[in-house]
């Protein structure tokens, strides 16, 4: 009997990093749809599912067609999808603390397709949208595994790899008020109080974390309450008035404004498209 033993060395990227899934979007486009959100201030996979169609960016337009896979750094910047086909069905996931590269420093494109030597990436993929549709048991654990399984046919396959955000662009200071607005988010919160909590310049504040994130402190909070108010209209009945109190904004009309500025839909037409049968 011959045995060959492999001893695994705990110190790669995938282990240390913080890097994580954020959130998935599954889209299901029949007619041209345009003001798509890309998930700012995360990069991200999109994988086309089915279907074929042009995908618009700013001056770019992308012929997209099924099991094609494109990566995206962090950009506020939205998009169009214009349906050649039938229907047109792609899944986008949000994921923190992660920023993509070319190996040769070529500048990489907004909405940058991705070339793979085989197709083990759709594979991968398909199993994971499987586990995000049918919600099964521990699928949030599985769904981040697999998320790591593509980043590494990613490295493995492609001309692009993959650093932790944090490594190259964040610093200390900056993780602590990013961290202090995902737990208080709903609280008061001001560059007064973030100057205090992080003992930083607010002025020097803003530049920092503008320079690591992409956005202001308080564009970044917006953010922040306007993601958590769309959970709280797909999934429960409280009126827009106790939705923005709960999520943090000082009166119903400032959040209206800033739902409908976000996503082009009040919050009303907002909850009334997610529970369409």
């Amino acid at each position: 009997m011959e045995q060959t033993r492999y001893t695994i060395q705990q110190h790669t990227i995938h282990v240390k990093s913080k890097i994580k899934l954020s959130h998935v979007n599954m889209y299901h486009c029949e007619s041209d749809t345009h003001n798509i959100a890309p998930g700012y201030p995360y990069s991200k996979l999109i994988f086309v599912q089915k279907g074929f169609g042009q995908i618009h960016l700013q001056e770019q337009i992308i012929p997209v067609k099924e099991n094609d896979l494109f990566i995206m750094n962090p950009d506020k910047h939205r998009f169009s999808v214009y349906v050649t086909d039938s229907t047109l069905e792609f899944t986008v996931l949000g994921i923190e603390n992660i920023y993509f590269e070319s190996k040769d420093n070529s500048p990489l494109a907004t909405f940058q397709q991705v070339s793979f030597l085989n197709d083990n990436y759709v594979t991968i993929a398909r199993m994971m949208i499987r586990e995000i549709s049918n919600h099964l048991n521990s699928f949030e654990l599985a769904c981040n595994y697999y998320m790591n399984l593509l980043l590494i046919e990613i490295e493995r396959e492609t001309n692009y790899n993959y650093s932790s955000a944090s490594k190259e662009k964040k610093s200390k200071d900056c993780r602590f008020v990013k961290e202090y607005l995902d737990a208080h988010y709903t609280e008061n919160i001001t560059l007064d109080v973030l100057s205090e909590k992080s003992e930083m310049n607010k002025y020097y504040l803003v530049h920092s974390f503008t320079k690591t994130f992409g956005c202001s402190p308080i564009s970044y909070l917006n953010e922040k309450r306007i993601e958590e108010s769309k959970r709280l209209l797909e999934t429960t009945n409280l009126s827009i008035a106790e939705i923005a109190v709960e999520i943090g904004f000082s009166s119903q009309s400032y959040f209206s404004q800033s739902f409908k500025k976000n996503t082009y839909m009040t919050p009303n037409e907002y909850r009334r498209s997610t529970r369409i049968t």
